[in-house]
């Protein structure tokens, strides 16, 4: 997939905005609801941030700023950031003071004459196609810490700037529409055996935070609406684009995964349509950051390059 020149300005407006909007969630939730919640930051985050610090100082003192170990440390480190603040904005918006609107998703979704529990009951009765799904669900954040560091060590740097920045703006509005218009997953809405045990987690971790009871558990998802399993497993694809045995071989898992969500019972259809949406308002937004941003920002400030 052909892309377009990529544009620092674009990258650093995206890490603002998703910051921004972390920030004010966490004031909102610290000044009036106060409501208890999970910490998402993987342990040693810290430690390799720092690691991560230490090892490109001592690259930029030892070697030319353009050598190419530099260049591979610098888009490491901001693979970090950005994962990062992803994490910090997961903190901030599990702190959604709005009411689920899950009923509104099940309703529509019966209207259409879509079964969810049917469909997870189907996949039940097929133990050999739910293992190989559920594998298939689990390697996401396997694909995530992976596969940008495999295309970082190519030196296409071009092509992670453009994951970097869909990553930004999916995450954005995927995590926006999660705010105003949370969801607690099916598992907690439907009333029967069909779910498993974590997947009733979801809402649990929602009901107790916004009772003001600190959540007993980590397990389970967060995002029902849109899927952001979804959308990061098509980004992950993109990747791997140019690599055709890599690509065949990943299109094929994901795909699975992306069935998986709704055949394991993790999410409503509706959470799939809606994340190719977004996949689609997030290129159209890519594409017009980079052609029209530049020359706005030259046109503000002439004498800056």
């Amino acid at each position: 997939m052909p892309t377009s020149k990529f544009n620092h300005s674009c990258l650093l407006l995206q890490l603002l905005l998703l910051f921004s909007f972390a920030s004010i969630a966490f004031a909102i939730n610290c000044f009036s609801y106060q409501f208890p919640g999970n910490n998402y930051f993987p342990e040693g985050s810290a430690g390799i941030g720092i690691s991560l610090l230490l090892m490109l100082a001592g690259c930029r003192l030892l070697l030319n700023k353009n050598h190419h170990l530099v260049k591979i440390l610098q888009e490491i480190l901001l693979f970090y950031i950005i994962m990062s603040l992803i994490a910090f904005t997961t903190n901030a918006v599990q702190f959604t003071p709005f009411p689920p609107i899950d009923r509104y998703i099940i309703a529509f979704e019966n209207q259409l004459g879509i079964s969810l529990p049917g469909i997870v009951s189907w996949t039940n009765h097929h133990p050999w196609f739910k293992n190989i799904l559920g594998l298939c669900y689990d390697t996401l954040p396997y694909q995530l810490g992976f596969l940008p560091l495999l295309v970082i060590a190519a030196g296409q740097f071009e092509k992670i700037r453009r994951f970097f920045s869909l990553l930004l703006i999916s995450s954005l509005i995927g995590f926006a529409i999660y705010y105003f218009f949370p969801t607690v997953a099916p598992a907690a809405m439907y009333q029967t055996d069909e779910f498993a045990i974590e997947q009733l987690a979801t809402g649990i971790k929602f009901n107790q935070l916004h009772q003001h009871i600190p959540p007993d558990t980590i397990q389970g998802g967060m995002v029902a609406f849109p899927s952001f399993h979804t959308f990061w497993a098509w980004y992950c694809l993109e990747l791997m684009c140019g690599w055709p045995i890599a690509f065949s071989l990943l299109l094929i898992i994901n795909t699975l995964l992306i069935l998986s969500c709704v055949l394991l019972g993790w999410h409503y259809p509706l959470d799939i349509l809606g994340a190719f949406l977004i996949i689609w308002l997030s290129d159209y937004l890519y594409t017009r950051c980079n052609k029209y941003l530049p020359s706005l920002l030259h046109s503000i400030f002439p004498n800056c390059k």
